[in-house]
């Protein structure tokens, strides 16, 4: 068979495709650069992601987004699970209006929100800092954690769930031993994109952490408004490998949960 030349479409997709990961090539490479100025390549080195790990300001910015980022999970994860076991029950109306606040909170732009959270936050005299980044971090994510454990709850049968009560068990008792092991790959994959984007997030971050509050993304941002260092890059770098490894891990997961499903069938996989 013979191979035609590239078509018109196919050059535009390298392309695009090429200018979306030449800047990511950029940084991972100018993490290595040992010129200061990053003007040409002066050799390969490590100094500057042992520069920015001694950092005194990049370890705290590095806590704080781990700290809003686990908090994040946690109350966005809490939420999505129990809205989705609410809505298994709750009317159709009630339904539409779930589904309409959840895309409305992934459809607006981040911008938006976090101006109206700060500004009803300023209203009543809340001091901004890591519980009001937290509380805007969960606006948006507990409506990703809720679409993913609500596609999932949505393909589990009340079987089991029924006998468990019809044995005696007490309605926490059902949801913790037979109801969460059901969801609980579904809850892991939430929780790891949840955590991934709290804690690559920078609008939501920049205004609503104040004086007080700084987290990595945001440290960056600010770093890189005169002048972009080597140690930028490497920061930079050390965040991308983070919320990639995340991702990719939530990707496994989800993936390891669909090729069990298509083994043991649809009506052993709603189990």
């Amino acid at each position: 068979m013979r191979i035609g030349r590239p078509s018109g479409l196919a050059i535009v997709s390298v392309a695009i495709l090429g200018c979306l990961w030449a800047p990511i090539a950029i940084v991972a490479i100018n993490s290595v650069n040992s010129d200061e100025r990053l003007i040409s390549w002066g050799g390969f080195t490590t100094r500057w992601f042992s520069e920015a790990l001694d950092d005194q300001r990049v370890r705290d910015a590095f806590v704080t987004s781990l700290e809003v980022a686990l908090l994040s999970t946690i109350v966005s994860l809490a939420i999505a699970i129990t809205a989705s076991l609410w809505v298994r029950r709750a009317s159709h109306r009630s339904r539409r209006v779930l589904d309409a606040t959840t895309y409305m909170r992934i459809i607006l732009p981040e911008t938006v929100l976090a101006i109206g959270l700060f500004l009803l936050l300023r209203r009543y005299d809340v001091g901004l800092g890591v519980v009001t980044i937290v509380i805007g971090h969960v606006v948006f994510n507990s409506a990703y954690a809720t679409i993913v454990i609500q596609a999932r709850m949505s393909t589990l049968s009340e079987t089991l769930e029924q006998a468990a009560a019809d044995l005696g068990a007490t309605p926490w008792r059902v949801f913790r031993r037979v109801t969460l092991p059901l969801i609980m790959p579904a809850v892991i994959v939430a929780g790891l994109l949840v955590f991934s984007f709290s804690f690559d997030d920078v609008v939501t971050s920049l205004f609503l952490g104040g004086p007080n509050a700084e987290t990595l993304p945001v440290l960056l941002l600010g770093l890189i408004r005169l002048h972009v260092t080597p140690e930028v890059n490497a920061i930079g770098v050390l965040v991308m490998l983070t919320t990639t490894a995340l991702l990719a891990l939530a990707a496994i997961l989800s993936s390891v949960r669909s090729a069990a499903g298509a083994r043991l069938g649809p009506e052993e996989a709603s189990k």
